[in-house]
């Protein structure tokens, strides 16, 4: 085997990953894995990211495997000892048989791909009376219903395995399952795996980051976001074993879409929509905006800053809107930027209409002007923690408290900063809309005073200090 030049991989891993990086893996000698480039070129150019890469890489490419021991069985039998029923996946039939087992949100993509059996070894394991076994509240990887039904692939060019897991997109890393050692099933299994199909393929005994996945043999960083087993980082974006990369030179990813200067239109890789007839009003949105107009780019620093010719703008950092502004959008439906965490700016002046699940859970907005909004879904603003105030001038209608929690609203909840809240000065439903545990509220400026003295006899014991401005 011919020795491998660590000088020439550091100076590709600095023109690709960053030299914080480059020095990170030198450091901790690791520059002499074979193919290390490629395993880390998506793996992001921030050193506290890939730092935690470290043991994987340490564990899965520079420690010998000790996995030796022949139990001279095959895999169907170990499994068979483990408590599974378990078969070689040989055509498409067999390899989508297992999807019964999986809810719908949670079904692996191997069931979309036709061609996964024909390039992978496959195996498929349901534990005896996985059907009467049930989700757990809390679920965890490793429990009893993860790994009741579990899917073992294995790239037919070797070098790494994927243990797929019943709880797919619920819990992390649910193509790591059992750390993607068989020997964590039962020991044994990696050498009689290797042995049955004529493969190598690498284990390891450290988990893998949360904001990580193995593709193939590529460790990939994700945090931007996954929906509907699509999952999006800065400039790309995967689904099974394929990672697609954007043309930066005229493409920009926008959290799960893409912006294509050159078409004039923004791209949606999902074919089908996450939430079933459901439409993803966020590209929606998007594709009145910037479809069909004339865009300039412009960078600043980090920044990715996209205009339309009629003003229309966003801001990206990592593939992330952080600021965005839609002058002419008049009606938003339902989930309008719910994955999006890192929104800090948001003008929307002209919008009257919002549908439920807006804007849920973002982290960083701190106050929100609506000066034309008169009608809000459920769920609106919920777990905004930074938001400090909303300005909702001319709000006529607000969802009611959701069926299943009919205790408390579905509107701004638990956005424990919140302080300051403007509404129209009649608004008979604010009773019923407003304020569910957030304990910080001080002012609400125009609301009557009855419904005031109704909010302050229901939620005394959470808001002390409502008063009326």
């Amino acid at each position: 085997m011919s020795q491998i030049d660590t000088n020439k991989v550091f100076k590709n891993l600095k023109k690709h990953n960053g030299e914080a990086v480059a020095k990170l893996i030198r450091d901790n000698q690791l520059l002499d894995i074979p193919n290390i480039e490629h395993i880390l070129e998506f793996a992001g150019n921030d050193p506290e990211d890939v730092k935690k890469l470290v043991p994987v890489l340490r564990s899965q490419y520079k420690i010998v495997s000790t996995s030796l021991y022949d139990s001279g069985l095959t895999p169907l039998e170990l499994l068979k000892q483990a408590g599974y029923d378990a078969f070689v996946v040989t055509n498409l039939e067999q390899q989508n048989s297992i999807e019964k087992y999986f809810r719908p949100g949670e079904k692996l993509c191997t069931f979309n791909d036709k061609n996964r059996y024909i390039n992978n070894y496959m195996i498929h394991a349901v534990k005896r009376g996985a059907d009467k076994i049930k989700p757990a509240d809390s679920p965890k990887r490793q429990d009893e219903y993860g790994t009741s039904v579990i899917s073992i692939q294995i790239p037919k060019t070797g070098g790494a395995i994927s243990i797929k897991n019943r709880y797919n997109h619920t819990v992390n890393n649910p193509d790591a399952t059992f750390n993607n050692n068989p020997d964590n099933i039962i020991i044994g299994l990696t050498n009689s795996l290797q042995k049955f199909f004529d493969v190598q393929f690498n284990i390891s005994t450290v988990e893998l980051p949360d904001n990580y996945r193995l593709v193939e043999d590529q460790l990939v960083k994700h945090n931007n976001y996954e929906i509907d087993n699509f999952y999006f980082g800065p400039n790309y974006y995967f689904s099974g074993d394929i990672i697609i990369k954007i043309n930066t030179g005229y493409q920009v990813m926008m959290d799960f879409m893409v912006l294509d200067e050159k078409e004039k239109k923004v791209i949606y890789p999902i074919n089908d929509y996450i939430y079933g007839p459901m439409p993803n009003d966020t590209y929606e949105v998007f594709c009145e905006a910037f479809n069909g107009k004339t865009i300039t780019r412009t960078t600043e620093k980090d920044k990715i800053i996209v205009t339309t010719n009629d003003g229309n703008r966003a801001v990206i950092k990592d593939g992330k809107i952080i600021e965005l502004e839609l002058p002419n959008v008049e009606k938003i439906d339902a989930y309008f930027l719910d994955k999006n965490q890192e929104l800090k700016s948001l003008n929307l002046p002209k919008v009257k209409r919002i549908g439920s699940h807006f804007l849920e859970s973002n982290l960083q907005l701190t106050s929100l002007n609506l000066p034309a909004v008169e009608t809000i879904g459920g769920h609106f603003l919920r777990e905004n923690t930074k938001l400090t105030s909303l300005n909702l001038p001319k709000v006529k209608k607000m969802a009611d408290a959701d069926a299943a929690y009919p205790d408390y609203s579905t509107l701004w909840e638990h956005n424990n900063s919140l302080t300051t809240v403007i509404l129209p000065e009649k608004y008979e439903d604010l009773a019923k809309t407003l304020l569910t545990r957030n304990s910080k509220i001080k002012k609400i400026k125009n609301a009557i005073k009855q419904v005031i003295k109704r909010l302050q006899k229901l939620t005394n014991k959470q808001n002390t200090e409502i008063k009326e401005r």
